[in-house]
């Protein structure tokens, strides 16, 4: 009788005990997602979906950085668990042996990337022997040596400077630069000052490519935070395309532009849409693939990858288009 009554209390205790396990676990909080950005147009949705609360309670949190140099620095320090980073810079990362999972592409730049020059410069040639402005480990330095290529010239036929965005229009105003390459809101600024565009991504269609990434571990341990993170972009970005003025007052205090200024920069860039994120994001026949060559030929030539990752297919097992939604 005592034998039983002791297993009847112990029984109570393993439950009592078990009972308390699953209820710490049930109530374990999600991973904080956080997530590079910087002041483009084609990554506001990110932060539009945040001020509309597109993501649902979760633990997303969007961080401003002055350039994706940092962002990129920060990431491989583990600041962050993800990333809006243009296709190449994406690369660079994969190369340096950081594991991470492409979950979202976001936009095209289709003239929204520019070299921007004094008056008295008309084409690339002109910079021959002439110093120019760059952010050198970012989207910036695979612009100018496309730029070069297609004219005709090499890094070596002019001055580079390396320069953060923000800093160009003091380096103008200083006769350290006679260029700049450079997007919005500083590609307007500029041109407000008297620079001119002597060369933009239009030039190089469907080359400069933003896209979400996410550290592979945290994808696997927060799959539900990862779809809502998704899920809010897209309902930002129809949010933007039926309100676009109401979506822009939600920008203007981080850019300090106009309206119609703000209006007229999202026309440099292509949103990329569910039905394309779904070909893109396809692992096995993925477009991306093909491109990739093209991207890491220019990056070996910037020395940003080595030669074996110059042969190897970096993207390879890194696309993921299982967050996207349905409909």
């Amino acid at each position: 009788m005592i034998f039983l009554k002791k297993t009847k209390w112990v029984f109570f205790l393993l439950t009592l005990l078990s009972g308390l396990l699953l209820s710490s676990c049930a109530s374990k909080p999600q991973q904080e997602l956080r997530i590079s950005s910087l002041l483009w147009p084609g990554y506001e949705p990110l932060v539009l979906a945040e001020k509309l609360g597109y993501f649902q309670e979760a633990p997303i949190k969007i961080l401003d950085y002055l350039s994706n140099t940092d962002a990129i620095a920060a990431f491989k320090n583990h600041s962050l668990e993800a990333g809006a980073f243009t296709l190449d810079e994406t690369l660079q990362l994969l190369a340096d042996g950081v594991d991470v999972q492409i979950v979202l592409v976001m936009d095209t730049s289709d003239g929204g990337d520019v070299i921007l020059a004094n008056p008295d410069i008309q084409s690339i040639s002109d910079l021959k022997g002439r110093p120019v402005a760059v952010e050198s480990s970012a989207v910036g330095a695979y612009v100018l040596q496309r730029a070069l290529e297609l004219n005709g010239l090499t890094l070596n036929d002019i001055d580079v400077i390396s320069t953060h965005a923000m800093e160009q229009q003091q380096a103008f105003k200083n006769g350290e630069v006679v260029a700049a390459v450079t997007f919005d809101p500083y590609r307007t600024e500029l041109i407000q000052a008297g620079k001119q565009p002597i060369f933009t991504s239009k030039s190089i269609p469907n080359e400069i490519i933003d896209v979400l990434v996410v550290r592979t571990d945290v994808v696997q341990n927060n799959p539900k935070v990862i779809r809502q993170l998704v899920k809010g972009w897209f309902k930002a970005l129809a949010f933007q395309k039926a309100n676009p003025k109401k979506a822009a007052e939600y920008a203007l205090p981080r850019y300090k532009v106009s309206t119609e200024e703000y209006l007229k920069s999202l026309s440099g860039l292509k949103f990329t849409s569910l039905a394309e994120n779904k070909v893109l994001l396809n692992s096995s026949k993925s477009p991306l693939y093909e491109l990739e060559p093209k991207l890491k030929k220019t990056l070996f030539s910037l020395g940003l990858v080595n030669p074996a990752e110059h042969d190897a297919l970096l993207l390879s097992q890194h696309l993921n288009g299982r967050f996207l939604p349905n409909e």
